[in-house]
């Protein structure tokens, strides 16, 4: 008979039962008592969490195992009652959590700290009651169900990625039977999901792309698993596009073909920024002709075939003439839309295998091809010259250009492209050298003389840089009282060889270029600089400087006028002086006017240069606000031997006073100048008899120096006094005669041209004292003295030459002292002649 057990003896031994079966469980698991403390830590969840189950029996920190911070575990919200945290903790799962029995079922992420990684756990967890039903323990079970989460993550963004891509997805067979489309496949194509499933895609194909073309795809898709390309397909509009497509062959892990995928964009507007790009890249944004790239690439190809079929090709290099004016008076937007209009006409005029280009601004390139002989491009060229100077008109305005062309043909230019197109370039300039509104064919020495050029035109800059150039100034004066009214701002080239050259040397090179326009800028600033170290020094004269047709005719002239004075704040406006050719002005009266008012405005003179050379008119000159007038050198030069001459400069101090203007005299050489200009009205004067220009650390010397000639005092009396015009001539005459006889004494014994000269002044002077002289002044006492000493001197100045002549040199010379002698008693009673005249005795 066996003893009856102890109750709690089989309690303890199926407790020490149920501890070890839960150790032993494949199965990650722990129980916690009633207080939430592990009762149970077995092996597998050792493994799974990281935690020995020495470290957590009998603590309540099992938390650790799963969080960074203390957290309850399931276990612990089914022991505490808190089943109404399940939702807002864990991804519930079957069940909604719970079931029958009170277990709880849910999933989550986990932090797992002691692994330094997370898990994705499906947890389990059921409660343990006693005999009575209450909870004494609870068992959580734990499954790792990370890489399944993963799995499923992955699916479903690859899902969410296949309809939300913006590139078009398809997914066929092996048959090419379409399985699946994405939304943007619809989006693109047209195509509906549900009427393309079960179809090929051959139902997109445009018909651009032959049989071969898909054979070359199929190849590489067999062969390579891939094909890449751009195709042209059809929507279901009927629209042809262009997309950029990848399909892929997809193999399972044995290597067996299962299905393939494509994907694809629609590139429509690619094309078009392509197309748009590549019309930048060969044609003109305003024109839309072709461009210089363009005009290359059809170039090489048109010389290729001139060879080919023995043919001419000629390239004409066209320039409008004078197309800055029109910008310039009329706007670069009328400017735009001359030149379209220009484009339009020389297309219409070429022949439709020609190509017309524009290279920029107003240049263009007219390439003729297939000529068989000369003949036929002049018809072309004559017919482009005729279309240009047609009228034009935009916006009512009418507008007259014409145009310069440089031809070169090949072969007979057997020369590479860029070399045509640069000897087209120099035969155009060559046409505007010979008269603008032509053509001229290309020619070696041209070139040579236009490269020359364009070198020269390279060193004048280099020298503008190099600070080469220099400023002179020639003092003008007022003869009457001989005071200095102000100097002339004179260019100057110091070049390294050739020592200082004149303007005329030099500013011819760039009168028609923009280099003008800085080297106009430079004189400015130098001068302006230079009078305000004179006015520091105490001498306060005003400076005129000559401006360029070029640079005064500038858009920006008055804008850049202002802004240098500005840099000159201690150099009144008014001591500046501009002097433009008088020619210039009358070129557009109107334009030059409101320039003209609009730099008085700050201050600023004018005077017109080189008046009387130009189509003076009364009506011009009343509306040109210029405040002086220049008479030219080329009338002062020959006033005292030219009546004409002489004449004009009467007749421009005559205009100068009726309409209120100052007037002053270049070129006076000798004192005698000055005496006739001071008695025809004229007193201010600038030329050698005064001085030479001079750099400008010489001009303070010379006004301390300068002294009025004393010969000056003979034409002092009042302006408007009566004087005999033709006895001052005469005086002129005397004078002149007896200086080229001396001075023949040093001349070459071949240059007799100056005895002739000498007897021309000599008898004009006898012509005048046998006719006018006589008749006005035969009643005077010196008259017949005048005579006898004339006749003597005749005799005297023919011993001169002849003594000359023979060599006797002291001999000449000591005649020569008796000839100057009575040179000057004549020149005394010629003046009791005038004197007579001003005191009334003579009519």
């Amino acid at each position: 008979m066996n003893p009856r057990r102890d109750p709690r003896e089989a309690i303890a031994l199926d407790q020490d039962f149920a501890i070890a079966l839960v150790n032993q469980l494949v199965v990650p698991a722990f129980v916690l008592d009633a207080d939430c403390r592990v009762v149970i830590w077995n092996a597998a969840c050792e493994r799974l969490t990281g935690m020995r189950a020495a470290e957590v029996i009998g603590t309540a920190e099992h938390w650790r195992a799963f969080y960074r911070a203390p957290k309850p575990c399931l276990a612990d919200l089914l022991i505490q009652g808190r089943l109404d945290e399940l939702r807002d903790r864990y991804d519930l799962a079957v069940g909604e959590g719970l079931d029958a029995s009170g277990a709880a079922h849910v999933e989550g992420w986990c932090d797992m700290p002691l692994l330094h990684t997370e898990r994705y756990l499906g947890l389990d967890a059921g409660p343990i009651r006693d005999a009575e039903g209450r909870l004494v323990a609870v068992v959580e079970t734990l499954r790792d169900l990370t890489e399944r989460q993963r799995a499923q993550t992955a699916l479903q963004l690859n899902a969410s990625v296949f309809e939300n891509s913006q590139e078009g997805i398809v997914i066929t067979d092996t048959s090419s039977r379409i399985l699946d489309v994405n939304a943007a496949f619809t989006r693109v194509t047209g195509y509906p999901r549900e009427e393309v499933l079960g179809r090929t895609p051959a139902l997109l194909k445009s018909g651009l792309q032959d049989d071969q073309f898909y054979q070359e795809m199929w190849h590489r898709l067999r062969e390579f698993g891939q094909w890449s390309g751009e195709i042209w397909n059809r929507r279901r509009s009927g629209e042809v596009y262009p997309e950029m497509l990848r399909v892929n062959a997809v193999k399972d892990a044995e290597g067996t073909l299962t299905h393939y995928v494509g994907m694809f964009s629609d590139i429509t507007d690619l094309k078009d920024a392509q197309r748009r790009l590549e019309s930048l890249a060969n044609y003109d944004a305003l024109t839309s002709l072709p461009n210089r790239v363009l005009l290359s690439d059809r170039l090489h190809q048109a010389l290729a075939n001139a060879k080919r079929r023995d043919r001419l090709v000629a390239i004409c290099f066209l320039d409008l003439d004078d197309f800055k004016l029109v910008n310039d008076h009329h706007g670069h937007d009328a400017g735009d839309r001359f030149l379209v209009e220009i484009a339009k006409r020389l297309v219409r005029t070429v022949r439709g295998g020609d190509t017309v280009a524009r290279l920029g601004g107003d240049e263009f390139v007219l390439l003729i091809t297939e000529l068989r002989n000369t003949d036929e491009l002049d018809l072309v060229l004559e017919r482009t010259l005729e279309t240009i100077d047609a009228p034009f008109e935009i916006d009512g305005i009418p507008l007259d250009v014409s145009a310069s062309i440089g031809v070169t043909l090949y072969p007979f230019d057997d020369a590479d492209p860029d070399t045509l197109l640069r000897h087209a370039d120099q035969a155009m300039y060559q046409a505007k050298q010979l008269g603008r509104n032509r053509y001229q064919l290309f020619d070696m020495e041209a070139a040579a003389n236009v490269q020359h050029h364009h070198q020269e035109l390279e060193r004048m800059r280099r020298a503008l840089q190099h600070g080469e150039l220099r400023l002179f100034y020639q003092p003008k004066v007022n003869m009457r009282t001989g005071k200095v009214i102000g100097v002339e701002a004179l260019i100057r080239w110091q070049h390294p060889e050739r020592g200082i050259l004149a303007p005329a040397e030099f500013l011819p090179l760039v009168e028609q270029s923009s280099l003008i326009v800085d080297i106009g800028e430079w004189v400015l600033h130098e001068a302006l600089a230079q009078l305000a170290e004179w006015s520091q020094k105490g001498h306060e004269l005003n400076v005129s400087v000559n401006i360029a047709t070029r640079h005064f005719q500038h858009i920006d002239f008055v804008a850049r006028l202002q802004a240098i004075l500005a840099e000159y704040p201690g150099v009144a406006p008014e001591r500046l002086e501009l002097e433009i050719l008088e020619s210039v002005a009358l070129e557009d009266v109107e334009a030059m006017r409101a320039v003209i008012a609009a730099c008085q405005a700050m201050g600023v003179r004018f005077a017109l240069d080189d008046f009387g050379t130009g189509y003076s008119s009364l009506n011009y000159l009343k509306q040109l606000p210029a405040e002086t007038l220049k008479v030219d050198r080329s009338f002062v030069r020959d006033m005292l031997d030219d009546q004409e001459d002489l004449a004009i400069i009467e007749g421009v101090i005559g205009l100068a006073s009726v309409f209120g203007k100052e007037v002053i005299a270049e070129g006076v050489e000798t004192p005698e100048h000055g005496v006739m200009l001071m008695r025809i009205g004229c007193d201010h004067a600038q030329g050698y008899a005064i001085a030479r220009p001079m750099p400008a650390d010489s001009m303070l010397d010379w006004l301390k120096g300068f002294e009025p000639d004393p010969r000056w005092l003979l034409g002092r009396g009042g302006q408007g006094e009566r004087f005999d015009l033709p006895l001052l001539l005469a005086q002129y005459d005397h004078v002149k005669w007896v200086r080229q006889v001396i001075g023949a004494l040093d001349a070459d014994v071949s240059a007799l041209p100056l005895e002739d000269q000498a007897e021309q002044c000599r008898r004009r002077f006898g012509v005048w004292l046998a006719g006018v002289g006589r008749d006005r002044y035969g009643e005077l006492p010196e008259y017949a003295e005048i005579e006898r000493i004339h006749a003597r001197m005749h005799e005297v100045s023919t011993e001169i030459l002849r003594l000359r002549v023979n060599g006797q040199w002291e001999a000449a010379r000591l005649q020569c002292m008796e000839l100057i002698g009575m040179k000057r008693q004549i020149l005394a009673k010629l003046d009791c002649f005038q004197r007579a005249l001003v005191d009334g005795k003579r009519a």
